[in-house]
Formats: C-alpha cells, sequence, structure tokens
C-alpha cells in the first residue's frame, strides 16, 4: 500500500472476488467450504486483504450483514496472526475504519467491532494506541445509542481482556468516573456495560477505586431494584468482588447486603441466582465475618439451601449417566472442582476465541481444557460447596442440621 492510510482504495474486481468468497463460505457443502478455506489462506498472505476485509465491513452496508460480520471475524484471526507482520499504513487503515464502524445500526457488526479492536489492543498494547480510549470515551458523549452502545462494547471488551495495561494515572482517573456516570443510564444494556467494565477491572486490580470507593458504593446500591436481569446478575459480581477486596468498606452495609443477596438467591433468571452464590461462597470463607453476618440470617438462609440442595430429575439422569462406580480411589479433576469466577483469572492474557449469537453478542470460546459437556456449575454445586466451607469454619452447625432437618420434611 502506497500514500496515507485513508487514500487506499480497493480494486473493484478484487472487492466482488473477497465478497463472492464470503457468500461461498455459507454453502453447506463440504467441499465448497474447502476451497473457501483454501482461498483465505492463500488471501491472508497479501497484507491488503486486512483492507478488503475492514472495507466490507464498514462500508458495504447493503452486503448482508452475516457476510460483513464474517469478514470482520476473518479480519479478527488475521490481527491474531499478522498484525505485527502488517505494514503500518495498513494497520492505520484498519484501526481507523474499525471505529468508523463502531456505530452500525446492526448489534452483530458492532459486536464484531468491539471484538477487533480489543484484539488489536492485546497484540500491540494500549500504549500504542493512545487515541483509542479517549476516542471511545468522547463517543460516550453523543446521543446516538447505537454509537453509545458500540463504544462500551468496546470498552467493556478491552477492559475484559486488558485491564491490567490501563494505569491509573493515564486511563483509569478518567474512564472509571465516565463508567459510573453510565450506571444512571435509561439504557439497561449500557448499565450492564458499564458496571461489567468495571468488574474486569476489580478483578485484576483493586487500587484504582480505592480514593472513590464511597461514590462507587453509593452507585451500587441504587441499582439494588433495577429491573435489569444483567445488570442484578453484574451488581452480584461487584459486591463479591468488594467482599474480597474493601470488606472494611461493606462492614457498615453488610446486613443489607445479606438480605440483598437472599433475595437475588432466588431470582428466577439462573445465571443470576448462581451470581448471587458465589456471594455466599466468598462470604464463607472468611470464618469470623461468616459467623458475625450470616448467624440473624440462617432461618431464612437454610430453607434457600435446602430448595437449591435438592437433585432435579436432570440432575439424576446426568448423574446416572456420569458417575462411574470404580473411580472412587481417583482424585478428582481440575475440571471436576469448578473454580469461583474471581479467583479464576488470572492478569495472563488469554487470546478470545469467540462466537456471535444471533443477537450480535459474543460467546466466550476459549477451550481452557474442561469438559462442563456433562456436568454443569449450578445452584446445588454452589450452595454444597458454601456447606462444606461452613461447616469448616463451624458456623453453627447444630443449628443448621436442625432446620435442614424441619425443611426437608416440608
Amino acid at each position: 500500500m502506497t500514500g496515507e492510510a485513508e487514500d487506499w482504495r480497493p480494486i473493484p474486481e478484487e472487492l466482488q472476488q473477497v465478497v463472492q468468497l464470503l457468500q461461498h463460505s455459507q454453502s453447506p457443502d463440504t467441499q465448497t467450504q474447502r476451497n473457501v478455506q483454501e482461498r483465505l489462506d492463500q488471501l491472508n498472505l497479501h497484507p491488503e486483504f486486512c483492507c478488503y476485509l475492514v472495507f466490507i465491513l464498514s462500508k458495504l452496508k447493503d452486503e448482508q450483514v452475516a457476510n460483513r460480520s464474517l469478514a470482520g471475524l476473518i479480519l479478527k484471526n488475521s490481527v491474531r496472526m499478522l498484525w505485527g507482520r502488517l505494514p503500518e499504513s495498513i494497520r492505520q487503515y484498519v484501526k481507523s475504519r474499525t471505529l468508523l464502524a463502531i456505530s452500525d445500526s446492526h448489534p452483530l457488526i458492532r459486536a464484531t467491532v468491539g471484538i477487533i479492536i480489543t484484539t488489536i489492543v492485546i497484540h500491540e498494547g494500549i500504549a500504542q494506541w493512545p487515541a483509542l480510549l479517549p476516542t471511545l470515551c468522547s463517543m460516550l458523549d453523543g446521543s446516538d445509542e447505537n454509537l453509545q452502545e458500540g463504544a462500551m462494547g468496546a470498552i467493556q471488551k478491552i477492559c475484559e481482556d486488558s485491564a491490567d495495561m490501563l494505569t491509573p494515572q493515564e486511563h483509569l482517573s478518567t474512564l472509571i468516573p465516565k463508567l459510573l456516570y453510565f450506571f444512571n443510564s435509561p439504557s439497561p444494556k449500557l448499565r450492564a456495560l458499564a458496571l461489567n467494565s468495571v468488574n474486569c477491572i476489580l478483578l485484576v486490580q483493586t487500587e484504582p477505586l480505592n480514593n472513590i470507593m464511597d461514590v462507587f458504593l453509593q452507585h451500587l446500591f441504587a441499582l439494588a431494584n433495577d429491573a435489569d436481569t444483567e445488570v442484578q446478575k453484574q451488581l452480584c459480581r461487584s459486591l463479591t468482588l468488594l467482599l474480597d477486596s474493601h470488606l472494611d468498606k461493606l462492614a457498615s452495609q453488610l446486613g443489607n447486603i445479606v438480605e440483598f443477596m437472599l433475595l437475588r438467591t432466588q431470582d428466577p433468571n439462573e445465571a443470576t441466582a448462581l451470581e448471587a452464590c458465589e456471594f455466599w461462597l466468598a462470604l464463607a470463607e472468611n470464618p469470623q465475618v461468616c459467623r458475625e453476618a450470616l448467624l440473624p440470617y440462617l432461618p431464612k438462609l437454610i430453607p434457600i439451601l435446602v430448595r437449591c440442595m435438592r437433585y432435579s430429575d436432570m440432575d439424576v439422569a446426568v448423574l446416572k449417566g456420569d458417575i462411574d462406580e470404580e473411580d472412587g480411589a481417583i482424585p478428582d479433576r481440575q475440571q471436576d472442582i469448578k473454580p469461583r469466577f474471581h479467583r479464576a483469572k488470572t492478569q495472563t492474557q488469554m487470546q478470545r476465541k469467540c462466537d456471535i449469537s444471533a443477537e450480535g453478542e459474543f460467546m466466550d470460546d476459549d477451550d481452557d481444557g474442561d469438559d462442563d459437556s456433562s456436568t454443569e456449575w449450578n445452584l446445588r454445586m454452589l450452595f454444597d460447596a458454601f456447606l462444606c466451607n461452613v461447616c469448616c469454619c463451624h458456623l453453627c452447625i447444630s443449628c443448621f442440621l436442625g432446620n435442614s432437618k424441619n425443611n426437608f420434611a416440608k
């Protein structure tokens, strides 16, 4: 490529060939798919192929959304494999064109743009794209909801993948207040994404919130009655993370938090209930606080505990097919003991492998070796782990057993 990045223009015949290749990739025929893959491998040897892909993603608005998003996913893989070897002019073109597509009217395209952006950040570092976060934050100031959602979605993905790259002075001092502002957004999606972003930061570094913890808690507690299920799930996650890192700040409100978690543990949305159960596990790891916080609430907690620990018909069916009566002497595998979310992630970057759902949301598909196809980590398992921790810290076991017997009778 010669000249400035913005001067690049596709050759019409070559552009049409790439579009046709994307269209053929949708064919159910195995041989056709094999031919498409071979051709893609050949095209990836040419740096300008990335320009064609981002052009299709960002400019060909009349092309089918599925083909545009596929172009973005292929571009993401090219970034992952080739970014360091691409000419600077091509890298700049990809960056600028990707940002231009962030306000696309289709959620699928906005989600694709977000994953391309975070993949670039992973591979070159946030310092090599200094204008990125200021640009995304300025997009949040507009009134275009598509632009706001696209920018916030990209920020959330960056925080999820690269929070350890964000420095308090250079990045977080501006970003966190902006995220807190969107806790009050009229859009439930923006509220959830903003809260999710802060949780991703809390997962790897807590210091940036130390000086504004009281303000942060005020914003959190204001979401207690939020009607959106994703907001409730993220709120449960926030409180659990803070239980680990800022217990002193939660102490005065711990009773109210326990009451809130009792409600969320019974939430009809299972994902929210599971997040609430993480709170009980975290609480049980601190024996002294656990005793003081839970003893007054045992009469409320025990019936919930018992209900959630009952085996469903599905549990029984799965166990019958899963259990090997001869493996009693074999130690449990790591994947048999599901890690808690706030212990599982580290500051080590993992390459994202993503699928996209019909709603345009990326589904994490990292292959970490776990085989969860037959044993899902569910409420019953979480409460079983909680009970083990509670017994270990001698939390009024006789009260537990007495109330449990009465509730089982019911």
